[in-house]
Formats: C-alpha cells, sequence, structure tokens
C-alpha cells in the first residue's frame, strides 16, 4: 500500500499531469496535475473510451498505443489558457502493447515571458529606428528606411539637388515623392519657399490662373486686388508639380515657354513677367507611358527630366517595411494616447510578406486601424487579416508559418508536402492521375504518399 501511495506523490510532484490507458483504449490512470490542467475530475474520466472525452486527431496517445512507437509535440494548445509540451510512450510487455502513457508539461509560463521578450525587442527597434532618424541629415529626418538602396537613393538626392538641373521624381502612388521634394528643396539652400501644386487635382478651366496667378479684373468674380501664382510664389525657390503627367495639354506648350525662356503673363495681365525658381515634378507614371501617350508633350517630358529620382515600391525594399512600420506605430500610439502595442512575429511576417501597393501612405492606414482597434498589449493580428479580406489580398500570403518550439527539418518539410499534396488533390476533385500530374510524380508515388501522410 506505501509503495502504491509513493508513486502516486511522486507522480503528482513536479508540473507534470500523467494520462494512462490501456490496450482498449480506456483510461485507467488521470493524475492531479491532469485534472488541474483540462479541469475534469478523476471520477469524469475514468474507464471511459478516451476518445469520448477528448478528439481523436488530438491524440497523441492513441498514435503511440496504435503504432507503438514515442511520440512528441510542442507547445500544445491544450485549453484556451494553456499551452503544453506532450510526450507520448507506448507500454509493452514482452513485446505486447497493453497500454500507453502521456504526459504534458505546462510551458504557458514560459511562453507568457517570450512574448514579453518579443514586446521588449519591439519597443527596442522602435527605439532604435527612431534614433537613427534622429541622427540622420536634417534634410531626410522624414523619411524612414533602412535599406542599402535608400541609402543610395539619399546619395543620388544630395548630389542632384546641388545642382540646378530640372528634376523628374517618379514612383508608384504612396512611396512618398514629396518628401523627396522637400529633402531636394532644403538640400538645394535656395532662399524661397517650396511651393507644391497637384496637376491632376486642378480642375483645367482653373489651371493658368492657379499657375500663372492673375491681374485685377481678369475675369467675373477675380479677386480685386489680383493673385499671385504658384509660380510668382517660388521665385527663387522650389515650384513642386506634383502629378505633372495630369497637366493639361494647353498648358504644357505655356509652361514649356516658361522652362525656355523664364517669362510669362499673368491672366489677364499685360506686364510681362520674369521668373526664377528650382523645378521638381513627380508621377506615378513611367517615362516610357508618358512618352507613347497623346496628352503629354515629349518636348516637355525631356525638357522635366534632366535628372530623374526613381522611388521603388515597398515590395522591392522589404527591409524598410518594418521600419516604417514601427515609426508609424510609435507616431500614431503618441496621436491616440495609447500604451505602445507591440507585434508577434506572425503579424511582423505577414506585413514583410504583403505586397502593399498603396506602399507607404496604404501602410501607415493599417497601423492606423491596427491602434485604434487593438486592445491590450498586443496588435491583433485579425484585423489585419480582416483588411487584406477586405482588399482580396488574403491569399496573396503564404499559408505557411515558422512553427512555435522546436520541430525537426524533416517533420517541418512533411508538414508542408502534405499540405500542398492534400491542395493539390483537393484541387483536382480528388483525380489521383490529375494530381499526379500536376505534382510531376507517378500515381503509385502518390498513392505511397497518400498512405504515409494518411491524407
Amino acid at each position: 500500500m506505501i509503495e502504491k501511495k509513493m508513486i502516486e506523490v511522486l507522480i503528482n510532484f513536479y508540473n507534470h499531469s500523467f494520462t494512462i490507458i490501456d490496450k482498449d483504449e480506456k483510461l485507467i490512470y488521470w493524475s492531479d496535475r491532469a485534472s488541474e490542467i483540462f479541469n475534469l475530475k478523476h471520477e469524469d474520466v475514468i474507464g471511459k473510451d478516451i476518445k469520448e472525452v477528448f478528439s481523436e486527431d488530438q491524440l497523441l496517445i492513441l498514435e503511440s498505443l496504435r503504432d507503438n512507437k514515442s511520440f512528441e509535440k510542442k507547445r500544445h494548445k491544450a485549453t484556451p489558457d494553456i499551452y503544453v509540451d506532450i510526450k507520448a510512450e507506448p507500454v509493452t510487455v514482452d513485446g505486447e502493447v497493453l497500454g500507453a502513457v502521456v504526459s504534458e508539461v505546462d510551458v504557458t509560463s514560459q511562453i507568457k515571458r517570450e512574448k514579453e521578450m518579443e514586446a521588449l525587442k519591439s519597443k527596442v527597434d522602435i527605439l532604435s529606428d527612431n534614433v537613427k532618424q534622429l541622427n540622420n541629415d536634417n534634410h531626410f529626418k522624414n523619411i524612414i528606411y533602412k535599406s542599402s538602396i535608400m541609402e543610395n537613393l539619399k546619395n543620388q538626392i544630395e548630389k542632384a539637388a546641388r545642382t540646378d538641373a530640372n528634376i523628374l521624381i517618379t514612383g508608384e502612388t504612396g512611396v512618398g515623392k514629396e518628401l523627396f521634394a522637400q529633402a531636394i528643396h532644403k538640400i538645394s539652400g535656395l532662399r524661397g519657399d517650396m511651393i507644391p501644386l497637384n496637376c491632376g487635382a486642378i480642375p483645367n478651366e482653373l489651371f493658368e490662373s492657379e499657375l500663372f496667378g492673375y491681374d485685377r479684373g481678369a475675369f467675373t468674380g477675380a479677386s480685386k486686388e489680383g493673385n499671385k501664382g504658384k509660380i510668382e510664389l517660388a521665385e527663387d525657390g522650389t515650384l513642386f508639380l506634383d502629378e505633372i503627367g495630369e497637366m493639361p495639354l494647353e498648358m504644357q506648350v505655356k509652361f514649356l515657354r516658361i522652362l525656355q525662356e523664364r517669362k510669362y503673363f499673368k491672366l489677364g495681365g499685360k506686364k510681362e513677367m520674369t521668373t526664377n525658381f528650382r523645378l521638381v515634378s513627380a508621377t506615378n507614371k513611367r517615362i516610357t507611358e508618358l512618352l507613347s501617350s497623346d496628352n503629354f508633350r515629349s518636348d516637355l517630358l525631356y525638357r522635366i527630366n534632366v535628372i530623374n529620382i526613381h522611388i521603388p515600391p515597398l515590395r522591392e525594399r522589404p527591409d524598410d517595411i518594418e521600419s516604417l512600420f514601427y515609426y508609424y506605430l510609435f507616431q500614431l500610439s503618441e496621436k491616440y494616447n495609447t500604451d505602445l502595442m507591440y507585434a508577434d512575429q506572425e503579424l511582423l511576417r505577414q506585413i514583410r510578406e504583403y505586397e502593399w501597393p498603396g506602399n507607404a501612405r496604404e501602410l501607415i492606414n493599417v497601423v492606423e486601424r491596427l491602434v485604434i482597434f487593438s486592445n491590450g498589449g498586443t496588435l491583433d493580428n485579425d484585423i489585419f487579416h480582416q483588411y487584406l479580406q477586405e482588399v482580396g489580398q488574403s491569399r496573396n500570403l503564404t499559408a505557411y508559418t515558422v512553427p512555435a518550439g522546436d520541430v525537426e527539418l524533416k517533420e517541418y518539410v512533411d508538414r508542408l508536402e502534405a499540405d500542398y499534396i492534400r491542395q493539390v488533390i483537393e484541387n483536382n476533385d480528388h483525380n489521383i492521375e490529375k494530381s499526379a500530374a500536376v505534382l510531376g510524380i507517378s500515381r503509385p508515388t502518390l498513392y505511397s504518399k497518400i498512405k504515409k501522410f494518411k491524407l
């Protein structure tokens, strides 16, 4: 009797749970720790078929019993709040399998500590990126980057800005072309201001007065004092024409004359004006697209494109995505007066893998949504998943994740292979011949893999 009691005490001495089943798959032992983890009393489970208590596909103990093998699984989610490491062993006597035992170790606190370390690392990364920007040349303090691509681009801009050559900035929507134009203006050291004009936002009938200005009485409703145009306001400074590809065709001829002669008339004016400004233009169109367009004059393009600065999209510089993410997270947390939340590794992976067609502009909008709707100390991954569904991009991210815990390479590769084979078979309506052809293997080989992976 004392030996049995000592074994009972030893079993419950450590933070391990133990479960034992017999060869008929019935529960014959249920430790106190198992009761605590799964919130099931001893009398609720003993004598029952284990499949009545737990889902069969989650039971390593059954695999161990049926296959007469040892199995391990790391960081299994035993309950909504508890993670365990599992080890299952068959019980054999004289070569006969008489049952199996499974042990679970509660690793919830360990995972919690790791998440806290991730949070700390994220905060350190945020601070590191912000310190880097503070130490940057003031001309580029609002341009966040870490990639060598952008470092090379910065050097190119610094050289170009110190000349008086016309510069055309190209790049997709949302890459921040105006920020680069501002950097160019600051580096140039011009006495005047940088005056921006979005050519795509001005109605055709107002474009001339907006650009050239007008004298009093130029048209009905005009200000009695007249009005300075963007060209006059940019005197001794920089005129930044954003989306220049949208400039009305009839205005292109007039603007070309200004670039050639540096002279113009205000709308309704009789006195010829002279001007001195640095021209920086921007477009989200490709140079070849502008050259082949009937709506943009090639002679104007050659005049404005003396130096071309191309800003690559985020998908071509993934190293910058995380830096921008942290920077916006820090800024928006301050804006909304919320505690700085951290992103787990899965969210960061998906953010790096997403192609960001809207570039930095899209990224800051997503971060703002995450900050507003996440609760607690962690950014809510589901909010990003919902966004991906909204924009029809949820399938663009790989479904495979880096496994938690220690997993052997062969086991992980087997998982990927099994998932892919299952997907191909389903896509081909379980037609083995077609599936084998897609996979590039023979039918016998496919049948063998189906049996191996229990598909």
